[in-house]
């Protein structure tokens, strides 16, 4: 009886966050992405495993990194690591992301690759093996499937990105994974101001509006914040960076469910 409270628990908790949680293993926020609500496509670090591959071509060190975004519940909790290799043809990307608890999870495992061929144009792919598990007589289902993304710099501090994931409309079993496009730009106004705007829309949903801005505040520290809509929400966060060592802490509001935090860290060699 336990078992299925607290099932039904968080398909409820679910339904007031717009099957968001649903989906978590595969859209996931990491580094920035959390405190600047998600317009992270034109970003370039680690952390482009999960936001937009083709921003691995522009890393130059091998980089490793672990992320623990926390639910309304312990059950929604999402983890994950990711880990970038640069080679003289490109960057290879690893990563790997777990949401739920014992009785319901899911879990994707990706293999990326992203290469810049100029300064002004850089192209990433990653193939992702996911796998979901109910507990009792519900088993389990697993599927392969893709992601793409670009970026451009046509003009200095000016970068233009797009992303695809799921372009083929791979299944789980007999439901459909979400297949999203994100695209978005971001300017550099100084060594200081970065703004990024951008627009993402799910197949089934109405497109997501969002933006985001990061702000070098010392210099170790920089703040970060973001709004979207459908619905409408707000971020921040803060980054401390010391020497090879990133690490962020972002909250995001839901306006029924109050703020989830996130915690990440990274360190490149």
């Amino acid at each position: 009886m336990l078992k299925i409270k607290t099932l039904f628990l968080i398909l409820l908790i679910s339904l007031i966050f717009y099957f968001d949680l649903y989906s978590q293993s595969f859209k996931v926020e990491a580094g920035k992405s959390v405190a600047m609500s998600d317009a992270s496509v034109t970003l370039s670090d680690i952390w482009s495993v999960y936001h937009n591959q083709a921003g691995l071509g522009n890393l130059e060190d091998i980089s490793i990194g672990a992320f623990h975004q926390s639910g309304f519940i312990k059950e929604q909790n999402v983890q994950g690591i990711a880990f970038a290799l640069p080679t003289r043809t490109g960057t290879i990307g690893v990563s790997y992301a777990y949401y739920g608890f014992s009785q319901y999870n899911e879990m994707q495992a990706g293999l990326a690759f992203g290469r810049s061929f100029t300064k002004y144009f850089s192209v990433g792919i990653q193939l992702n093996y996911i796998y979901t598990h109910i507990a009792d007589n519900y088993g389990t289902e697993d599927a392969v499937n893709f992601e793409i993304g670009i970026l451009s710099e046509p003009i200095d501090n000016l970068v233009v990105g797009a992303h695809i994931y799921n372009p083929l409309r791979s299944k789980l079993g007999e439901e459909e994974i979400p297949t999203y496009f994100d695209m978005g730009i971001s300017y550099l106004f100084s060594d200081k101001i970065l703004l990024a705007i951008g627009t993402e829309k799910d197949l089934d949903y109405d497109a997501i509006f969002k933006a985001g801005i990061d702000y070098q505040l010392i210099e170790y520290v920089s703040v970060q914040a973001g709004i979207s809509t459908n619905p409408a929400r707000y971020s921040f966060g803060i980054g401390l960076h010391y020497l090879n060592i990133d690490a962020q802490v972002g909250f995001r509001n839901h306006q029924t469910l109050g703020f989830t935090p996130s915690f990440t860290l990274s360190y490149a060699f």
